[in-house]
């Protein structure tokens, strides 16, 4: 899709980190000659450049005539159970949902392109992903915290590369966040040592994402068919629906009853299809279910763990 003709006329926000492929996705809007207002947040981590990007992010909207926010994270150091990548991303997209929402915004621009997609898939499928984490970004998504505004991806299909030599052909600088170098973050690794080892990486992951898509399209079509009943207390699966499905189905109505903190993870679908027949346990919420036949469970309590 013509995500820049089809947001003509629309207020958009663009999450703009300083990075070269967020400051090639600002550069495209503003020659497209659409209304943005550019979110910046700076981490403030003490390991990091982030006042620079701040500062840079400043002055590229200056002069490029956008509107530019700025929040920032008080906390120095990720919580206790956080890794420092999903730390600054929480913190980032609630920044973003409060932008949005002040400011009456429905569409959130982000600059993820093909490189990023591939090495989110090999990396949710090194921790024991499946599914729908196996096709990962998609162009459109709920943004967390606000789902009524809608995240739109418009570089998935251009690589880093590609964008690092428009800014370069524009006269354009960005600014490296200095913790791209550190290999003991799992991403920076793959991206430095693995990476350059396979020249078709992007490509191939990416197209077997596509491929992953359609097959998650079809098994998510199956599992609702394999659905007798489905409420927030019940879950009923036809006889003999096969642990494939009834895996996806368990998900699904997990999504709609767990308000814990883990949510409807792999690791619970397992322990309800391991639980005996009549058997009972706790799941994050905290949820009460109970095993009542091969394919039905009940949620008999909130709250009571």
């Amino acid at each position: 899709m013509d995500w820049f003709r089809a947001l003509a006329g629309e207020h958009v926000a663009l999450g703009l980190s300083g990075g070269a492929d967020s400051v090639a996705l600002l550069w495209r809007c503003v020659a497209q000659g659409l209304q943005i207002t550019a979110l910046h947040f700076n981490h403030g981590f003490d390991d990091e450049n982030g006042d620079e990007a701040e500062a840079f992010c400043r002055a590229l909207c200056a002069r490029a005539g956008v509107e530019l926010r700025v929040g920032r994270c008080e906390a120095q150091r990720p919580a206790r159970g956080w890794s420092k990548e999903a730390f600054a991303r929480h913190h980032r997209m609630a920044f973003f949902a409060r932008e949005t929402r002040a400011l009456g915004i429905r569409t959130l621009l982000l600059a993820h392109q093909a490189d990023d997609r591939a090495e989110g898939i090999v990396l949710r499928l090194a921790r024991g992903c499946g599914g729908a984490a196996l096709t990962g970004f998609t162009e459109q998504a709920p943004l967390p915290g606000a789902r009524e505004v809608r995240i739109v991806r418009p570089l998935l299909q251009e690589t880093h590369a590609a964008l690092v030599a428009e800014l370069r052909d524009r006269g354009e600088t960005w600014v490296e966040d200095c913790s791209n170098a550190d290999l003991r973050i799992p991403r920076n690794a793959l991206r430095r040592c693995l990476v350059p080892t396979l020249p078709h990486f992007t490509a191939g992951v990416n197209a077997a994402a596509q491929l992953l898509a359609e097959d998650e399209a079809y098994l998510e079509s199956a599992a609702r068919a394999a659905t007798q009943r489905l409420s927030a207390t019940e879950l009923h699966l036809k006889p003999d629906t096969p642990p494939v499905l009834a895996r996806r189905a368990l998900r699904r109505w997990l999504a709609g009853t767990d308000k814990g903190p883990l949510g409807p993870g792999q690791a619970a679908c397992e322990r309800l299809l391991a639980l005996p027949l009549g058997s009972v346990t706790m799941l994050p919420g905290p949820l009460r279910v109970r095993r009542t036949a091969a394919t039905a469970w009940v949620c008999e309590a909130r709250g009571s763990c």
